[in-house]
């Protein structure tokens, strides 16, 4: 076989295999996003209050959820305001007019439900500081949660990440991710293992079932988690302003839930790739 035919032969070949490759196995989970460029595309506002007081412990009604949909409205991306730009085009937009609790992005069904599959896979998404507003005062980290029933059930895992430092407002979008698993670098861990600040920041080293003594803390698994998600929160308000609550702005964009990549489909995708660098 002279080398214009191996060349012709091996062409053939390699243009299905990165097509299986890309696409994946029948079984393969697409990946889940939201771009914001239209609309909120489902996505709401929420806070918990968390009441540590005796009663509320006793009775296991220590969370309670607040609509904030006031914070959260679609801006389309220097339309109406040149200075709000997403990452790119539309994005989620907030701004702290609500004094207490402080405001996460609710996702839609697309996200939530039996995602057990994507175990092993990541979440991430975009956030943006705009302003800080008037006297704050501390920063607090990033925070994700994925519970399922009742939140007062502790059926949840989260996850928190470092947020920005004083002064750091309107730098640019950064990109946060975490790892669908049961801890390690970067994973999520269950949310009684985790301080409550992962839902008020004014509760900072305070954890659940440290005030109940354990009598709230359940034995969930990830994967039970992830089976049934309720509510997949995260937190867009980040900024403690002193209790003014003085304008604020920030956003979030590209909210992405994406499974772990099908071994042999990164075998394929590998081998043709290594087949075209032989090629050359």
């Amino acid at each position: 076989m002279n080398q214009g035919t191996r060349r012709r032969w091996w062409c053939l070949v390699a243009t299905p295999i990165l097509t299986v490759g890309v696409v994946g196995g029948a079984n393969a989970q697409p990946v889940v996003t939201s771009t914001f460029d239209t609309d909120l595309e489902g996505w709401s506002a929420v806070g918990f209050n968390v009441d540590t007081s005796i009663g509320a412990i006793l009775s296991g009604n220590v969370l309670s959820i607040v609509d904030n949909t006031a914070d959260m409205v679609h801006d389309a991306g220097g339309d109406s305001d040149p200075a709000f730009t997403g990452n790119p085009g539309g994005f989620a937009r907030f701004t702290d007019v609500i004094v207490d609790p402080g405001s996460f992005a609710s996702a839609p069904a697309a996200f939530t439900g039996d995602i057990s599959a994507y175990e092993g896979g990541t979440f991430s998404f975009d956030h943006r500081l705009f302003s800080e507003g008037s006297n704050a005062a501390s920063i607090s980290p990033y925070a994700i949660a994925f519970i399922s029933g009742d939140p007062n059930d502790l059926n949840a895992y989260g996850a928190v990440l470092p947020g920005p430092d004083l002064g750091e407002a309107d730098t640019d979008w950064v990109n946060l991710s975490i790892n669908l698993t049961d801890g390690g670098p970067n994973g999520l861990s269950k949310v009684t293992d985790l301080d409550l600040g992962i839902f008020d920041p004014d509760r900072a080293g305070d954890t659940i079932s440290s005030l109940s003594g354990g009598a709230l803390q359940t034995a969930a698994s990830l994967s039970a988690v992830l089976s049934d998600v309720t509510q997949l929160v995260v937190a867009f308000e980040i900024v403690d302003n002193d209790s003014t609550q003085v304008s604020e702005a920030g956003g979030i964009d590209n909210p992405t839930l994406a499974p772990i990549p099908e071994p042999a489909a990164l075998t394929l995708v590998l081998g043709a790739l290594a087949g075209l660098r032989r090629r050359r």
